[in-house]
């Protein structure tokens, strides 16, 4: 199980805030995902991660994992940052 918490300070139009709120669903949803295959080859029910994405601006977000209660693998580690820069991170547009 996950727990995706957003911590912000930024303030946003709600257009804004609406595709923040949706990106942190995607993520969220996307952790799920990645923590139900971690549980299966630990063959477990669930694996309780917590994950912190901080808002440092409008477009501007970072994220923290804490795997204290369920040591998680590198290759899972791996995959939520792979999600979360995804989601997260635009490239430049050119």
């Amino acid at each position: 199980m996950s727990h995706v918490k957003l911590n912000s300070r930024i303030q946003q139009t709600p257009a804004q805030q609406r595709i923040t709120d949706r990106n942190l669903e995607k993520f969220s949803d996307a952790v799920t995902l990645i923590l139900q295959g971690e549980a299966a080859i630990k063959l477990k029910k669930l694996v309780y991660v917590f994950i912190r994405v901080d808002q440092l601006g409008p477009t501007s977000f970072t994220y923290e994992v804490d795997d204290s209660r369920d040591k998680i693998s590198d290759a899972s580690v791996k995959l939520i940052k792979s999600k979360f820069e995804e989601i997260f991170v635009r490239p430049a547009s050119s």
